[in-house]
Formats: structure tokens, C-alpha cells, sequence
């Protein structure tokens, strides 16, 4: 069971842990990716130990969440997935964490890292532990949209540039565009271009996803009535990074989707080393399940209780 504390070196001895058992990681990388001696990295491995963060024992492949993320991968053909048991922090903060650990594990020199919008990614990023990587670039992947601040995707790629010392390029536009006009408006502007441009060439993808009851930009009115009939007669499902899909996984062709400032989902696919989906909840199974389908997510961070219901072992009330 994940145990955090707010002490800042418990934090730190975490996630080298992590790092190390759960990551695969040398301890000479993570000596590099922390700036601290690889003597001083494994003393906190075994302060780890003592501490209980770490216990070494094996564990049967038939039971825990090891058996269920195993089936998740199978079952939907992902690369990584990791599911998160519940702890008194709630599932927003542990899977935000846990997703936040991995993504330092993750990040090579060089990367460019996109970011969507919206509270779990907001959450991950707040989690993550300051290192500093040589030449990682960070971009919003969609155009603004709702009313928390913190969850703007401006916002949240600025947070996550400043935990990794990155560099960090901003997307001065709104998500959606009132019609068709206004789009091909701002899209006439270069510098909103270049960034679209950029975002489709990311090599880490950190996206969240949304389903269609509640959907926040539906609630919002970002995505109106007409909008909303539309989508239910082509069968939505629900969003990745604000594009609306369909139960297979598939872009859907509909108007809404042409008005949004965003990457192209399937050029960033084409490109991408790793798209990370933070989500979790019974509405958002089904967009969960699509997305996996046909790829558009190769990692998910998600919570016990939403696994359960994606490999059918728990049924959701919907």
C-alpha cells in the first residue's frame, strides 16, 4: 500500500524507490537524474528498507493489483499500466503521485513533453520532484478551456517546465472556437501554429480524458446542445486531451472536433514514445477502455476501483 508523508526527504527516498524497484532503473541513472552520489542513492535505498516504504518479498502473480494490471495490459493491449489501491489521501492525490514518480523515471535528455488540461494532469504535476534534465522542452498540447486556473493547460505546462528546469512554449488561444470562423482566424496565426506543430512532435504525451455524463466542457457550454446531440448520434464516448471518440477508439468526424486548438491525436500518435492517461472513475471507463483499443494511450494511471470495472469484475451504475 503507497504511504506518503509531506516530509520532503521522505518524499525524495520515495520515489528513488520507485525509481529503482518499480521502474527498472540503475541506481548510476538515478544518481544522474537526482544530482546525489550513487553511494548516496543507495543509502536511501536502504533507508527505504528501515523505513517500510520497501518491503522485499514476492508477491503471486494471482493476487493484488500486479494480477489486475496484468489483465488490463492483455485485455487491451497496453504497454504500461499501473493501478493505484486506494490510501486516506484519496484517489486524486496517489494516482497524481504515482503517475508524477513515473514520469521522472521516464523523461530522457532532449524530450519534448506534451501536456493536455484538467485537474488529474494539474494533480500529477504537482507531484513532481524538481530535477533538472538537459535540453526537455514542455507544451500545452490543447488551447485553454475551464474556469480553474490551475487546470489550464498554459498552467500546467509552466508547473511541469519548472519542476524539470525545462524550457517551456505557451499556446495563447482558447480550446474551442464559437465556429468555424474564429478558427481559421486564430489558426492563421503563426506563432499558434508553430506550437500545434510542435505539440504533434512530442515524445512524451501526458493527456487526460473525460467522460460524456458529467463532461466538463459540456457543463461548461464550451460544447453546446447541438454539439452534444451530434456527438450522442455518432456514438461518443467520450474525450482524450478534449477530442471526442467514438466506443473504438476512433476520432470522431464531428464539428466540434474541427474546432478545437489542439495537436492532431493521431500525428502526436505517430510520433510519440509514450502517450501517459491520468483517470480514473466509473464515467470515464468507457472512455478509458476505447482509448486503450486503438492506442491513442500506451500507459494508465488509474485507480483499483475504476480497474476493476474496466476488466469486468466490478460492474459501474451506468
Amino acid at each position: 500500500m503507497r504511504t506518503y508523508i509531506d516530509d520532503e526527504m521522505t518524499k525524495k527516498i520515495a520515489l528513488i524507490a520507485e525509481m529503482y524497484y518499480l521502474h527498472g532503473m540503475s541506481q548510476d541513472d538515478i544518481s544522474k537524474r537526482m544530482k546525489m552520489s550513487r553511494p548516496w542513492v543507495s543509502k536511501l535505498l536502504k533507508r527505504a528498507e528501515e523505513m517500510g516504504i520497501v518491503r522485499i518479498e514476492v508477491n503471486s502473480p494471482l493476487s493484488g493489483c500486479a494480477d489486475i494490471e496484468q489483465k488490463l495490459k492483455e485485455r487491451f493491449r497496453i504497454d504500461q499500466v499501473c493501478v493505484v489501491r486506494p490510501t486516506s489521501m484519496g484517489s486524486m492525490a496517489d494516482v497524481g503521485h504515482a503517475a508524477a514518480n513515473y514520469l521522472v523515471s521516464a523523461i530522457q535528455e532532449q524530450d519534448k513533453i506534451g501536456v493536455s488540461w484538467g485537474l488529474s494532469v494539474a494533480t500529477m504535476v504537482e507531484y513532481v520532484t524538481p530535477i533538472q534534465m538537459e535540453g526537455v522542452t514542455v507544451v500545452p498540447l490543447v488551447g485553454g478551456a475551464g474556469s480553474k486556473l490551475e487546470c489550464q493547460s498554459n498552467v500546467i505546462a509552466d508547473k511541469l517546465a519548472a519542476a524539470l528546469s525545462a524550457k517551456c512554449e505557451l499556446l495563447h488561444a482558447n480550446a474551442y472556437c464559437a465556429d468555424e470562423r474564429e478558427y481559421k482566424a486564430i489558426m492563421s496565426n503563426p506563432k499558434v501554429r508553430d506550437v500545434i506543430r510542435f505539440g504533434e512532435q512530442v515524445d512524451l504525451a501526458i493527456v487526460g480524458v473525460g467522460g460524456m455524463e458529467p463532461n466538463r466542457m459540456i457543463e461548461d457550454g464550451y460544447v453546446g446542445t447541438d454539439d452534444v446531440k451530434e456527438l450522442n448520434r455518432m456514438g461518443a464516448v467520450g474525450d482524450v486531451a478534449l477530442r471526442f471518440i467514438d466506443k473504438g477508439g476512433e476520432v470522431l468526424d464531428a464539428d466540434v472536433n474541427y474546432r478545437l486548438i489542439a495537436g492532431d491525436l493521431n500525428t502526436i500518435r505517430e510520433h510519440v514514445r509514450e502517450v501517459i492517461a491520468v483517470g480514473f472513475g466509473e464515467t470515464k471507463a468507457e472512455v478509458l477502455k476505447a482509448a486503450m483499443k486503438s492506442g491513442l494511450i500506451t500507459t494508465l494511471f488509474t485507480d483499483l476501483e475504476t480497474a476493476e470495472i474496466l476488466i469486468g469484475k466490478k460492474k459501474g451504475n451506468s
